[in-house]
């Protein structure tokens, strides 16, 4: 993978609905193919598109994707998830076993995409998760009080079932 760089410590994330390009370089090749397929896989959604079909070889290759095409698809749109992209010749299979000097299957490029979300002015915003948060100190004190109440009575009423007092 030339780009983006494939050593890169974090994953790359692209927005749905965007232009997405990649480029390639093919590496010990003995026999050229003709034509290359370009695929997107999501194995969380077992959903596979594709994005090219014979597409021409060139060294170095580049294919820019527009991913609101698949963003729509009614049958299985893109969604917040990771995906691996999928390069294999054409005249091959996806599950196809390489031989030597021939192009093989190529999916270990592992990106993001994520669903912008609508801008909310900070006025408007509401944490979901901190608003509970007020009520963690009157909880956490009506749990001491209760506690306490039930040591106090426990207490009370073991010294004086035992006639200690």
């Amino acid at each position: 993978m030339i780009t983006p760089a494939a050593t890169a410590q974090s994953i790359n994330l692209y927005k749905i609905g965007d232009f997405v390009t990649w480029g390639w370089n093919y590496t010990d090749l003995q026999a050229s193919p003709t034509a290359i397929d370009v695929l997107v896989s999501c194995s969380s959604m077992a959903q596979t598109w594709t994005l090219t079909q014979n597409m021409t070889f060139a060294q170095p290759a580049s294919f820019t994707w527009d991913s609101s095409v698949q963003a729509t698809d009614p049958s299985a749109p893109l969604r917040n998830d990771e995906y691996t992209l999928v390069i294999f010749d054409a005249e091959s299979s996806i599950s196809a076993t390489a031989q030597p000097g021939y192009l093989g299957v190529s999916s270990s490029f592992k990106f993001g995409m994520y669903k912008a979300q609508e801008y909310k002015p900070l006025n408007e915003w509401n944490c979901a998760t901190c608003s509970a948060a007020s009520g963690l100190d009157s909880k956490a004190l009506g749990m001491a009080v209760g506690m306490s109440i039930v040591t106090v009575a426990s207490f009370t009423w073991f010294v004086a079932g035992v006639g200690m007092f």
